[in-house]
């Protein structure tokens, strides 16, 4: 007796799971301005698309998941060039910004507080010991150059003045250079020039200014002699009376 051998026969599948990868990844693409969602979406509508495809006809929904895709790429297409346009803007703005005069001016005085970092003193240091020289400098041409034989009692003059031949904008850098220096420099005990009763004469210091430059900062210091001198710690009087010659 022939027997029929049976066939055996796939199971159904559920109609809500047939198109379960495409739903999902459509209900994704709403959310793809949010770039995890949008990511999300695209891979899940790929896959979506790629089991339809290979199903041979089981499975439905491929037009879900390609609208998925659609409106998934769209939106991250459009968060990408609106992050681009922004960037761009706050860009500008950040430069527009710190190139204001006003600005410029806040961020430099609020450096001007800020205590400076060993580096940073040792740099600031080695500045004011050239300007001291630069000033020790002025002050003997502009001895030899006048006729009175005139030393000058304020530093703003001997910023004004400048090295024989300086140009107005070397002098301006001078100017900014003491300006922002963390140092104060200041003439005291001047004499312009010779009188009946004292020789001309001056006494010139640069002393570091608080915050800015750490405790044990070199203070310098010199007079009508041209040697500049340099303590640690205390005051132009120190200096004075105490500070050692630089060679």
């Amino acid at each position: 007796m022939d027997t029929v051998a049976s066939t055996p026969h796939a199971p159904a599948i559920p109609a809500s799971s047939r198109c379960g990868l495409a739903r999902l990844a459509l209900w994704l693409s709403i959310l793809a301005f949010i770039p995890p969602l949008g990511i999300a979406a695209v891979v899940l509508g790929h896959i979506a698309e790629n089991r339809i495809e290979s199903s041979g006809g089981a499975l439905n929904g491929k037009a879900q998941a390609r609208a998925a895709l659609w409106i998934a790429y769209l939106q991250l297409a459009i968060f990408s060039i609106a992050g681009v346009v922004l960037w761009n803007l706050l860009s500008e703005s950040a430069q527009g910004f710190r190139r204001d005069a006003t600005v410029q001016r806040v961020f430099r005085e609020y450096d001007q507080t800020q205590p400076l970092d060993a580096e940073g003193a040792r740099e600031a240091e080695e500045a004011a010991r050239s300007l001291m020289y630069q000033f020790i400098a002025i002050q003997d041409e502009k001895r030899r150059s006048s006729e009175d034989g005139f030393y000058a009692c304020d530093v703003r003059l001997l910023i004004t003045t400048g090295l024989k031949g300086a140009t107005d904008a070397e002098n301006n850098a001078l100017a900014a250079r003491v300006a922002e220096s963390p140092y104060l420099y200041a003439i005291s005990r001047c004499t312009p020039s010779d009188t009946e009763s004292r020789s001309a004469g001056y006494v010139l210091a640069a002393t570091p200014r608080s915050p800015r430059m750490p405790p044990g900062s070199a203070v310098y210091c010199a007079d009508q002699g041209g040697v500049l001198l340099q303590v640690r710690g205390g005051t132009s009087v120190d200096c004075l009376k105490n500070g050692q010659a630089i060679r």
